[in-house]
């Protein structure tokens, strides 16, 4: 009887040929593709393995499965810094017509990210610019993340990085946790979708994708998320980076860094 292969032999297998990252990914994926294994019927990693090979729609899936969703408020404090003080007023600057400001999420886990935009514009950018509107989009794959992130109840843990007076104005303590505002809450709108495969919200001028595309996906498959994200931001949009994350060769000729502000990108004009 031949052994089974182990998660990380599984993940060296199943990865390389589907231009994911191996090793990137966590012990919090296992957990998801064992309760993935149970849910088919098969023995083991070595079977799953199989199954993948012979079924087109599950190895399509399978970075939506091992993807890491891990998230906080205001996670990396500098970024944020640099987008309240210096690249949000310049795109409200820039915006002559009468449409709303837009800025997308990807891969929004529990929406503290599309609600760190909606913090920072009612800190002070709405009283700034008080005739311009922000329209702030949050997508994700994972449909329960999306339905927790809509209840906006969170741990302390995860708000561990927004200002005091910020956690007093906005948000309310329900027994162990808090729960945001709902005015913030309404400002986010959320959208169950997998950014590689469906249609994306159009003409944004600010988009965030954080430790999903440039951390998890190689060759063809970053190649088709940069020309996705490339397809829908406007020529004169930003895209915000993990700071552990490097836009590489593939991103190179479409986004530049922008002098200043870190791990934030502008395009580059077609």
């Amino acid at each position: 009887m031949t052994a089974d292969l182990s998660f990380d032999q599984f993940l060296k297998k199943v990865c390389p040929q589907r231009n994911l990252d191996w090793r990137k990914y966590r012990r919090a994926s296992r957990r998801r593709v064992l309760a993935r294994i149970r849910e088919l019927g098969l023995k083991g990693y070595s079977e799953y393995a199989e199954y993948l090979d012979r079924d087109p729609e599950e190895s399509a899936n399978l970075p939506n499965l091992l993807r890491v969703t891990v998230s906080r408020f205001f996670r990396e404090r500098e970024v944020w810094q640099d987008l309240a003080a210096t690249v949000l007023p310049f795109l409200l600057f820039r915006k002559r017509e009468a449409s709303p400001l837009r800025v997308l999420s990807i891969g929004c886990c529990n929406g503290e990210e599309p609600y760190s935009v909606a913090l920072l514009w009612k800190s002070g950018l709405d009283a700034e610019f008080p005739d311009a509107s922000i329209y702030i989009t949050g997508v994700d794959v994972d449909a329960d993340v999306l339905e927790r992130a809509a209840q906006g109840i969170y741990s302390r843990k995860t708000l561990r990085e927004v200002p005091e007076n910020m956690l007093n104005n906005w948000f309310e303590p329900v027994k162990q946790e808090y729960r945001l505002d709902d005015e913030v809450r309404r400002m986010v709108d959320f959208r169950h979708l997998d950014f590689l495969e469906n249609p994306l919200p159009e003409k944004q001028d600010l988009i965030l994708c954080r430790y999903l595309a440039f951390t998890y996906f190689h060759g063809r498959l970053l190649r088709r998320a940069i020309d996705r994200i490339r397809m829908v931001l406007e020529p004169h949009g930003f895209l915000v980076l993990g700071g552990k994350e490097e836009p590489g060769p593939e991103g190179e000729s479409v986004i530049m860094p922008v002098s200043g502000a870190v791990h934030v990108y502008r395009k580059i004009k077609n």
